[in-house]
């Protein structure tokens, strides 16, 4: 009799684990996929569209103040100096 229960646990494991790889792949079946070549057309109109200032020999550069990476240190620059009262036009102070 227990050796019918073992192979009975033993069958309800091999079932489970069947199950959860058939569910997985069903989750896997069902994802949205695409073709390489619409990958590849996708990364190219990204990269036609967008500005990439790291590369100046494709896209120059910056027009002066259009630095978006700069929009916030003319205000800090001002905190600082206020906050220090220095009369030199630095924004920091090394020790």
């Amino acid at each position: 009799m227990e050796d019918n229960d073992v192979q009975l646990k033993i069958q309800s494991l091999k079932l489970k684990r069947i199950n959860e790889l058939n569910r997985k792949l069903k989750e896997e079946l069902a994802r949205e996929r695409i073709t390489a070549s619409n990958a590849c057309l996708s990364i190219i109109d990204y990269a036609t569209s967008h500005k990439d200032y790291a590369i100046p020999e494709v896209w120059g550069y910056p027009m002066a103040g259009s630095n978006p990476h700069r929009t916030n240190a003319s205000g800090l620059h001002r905190r600082a100096h206020r906050e220090a009262g220095s009369a030199d036009n630095t924004c920091c102070t090394l020790m």
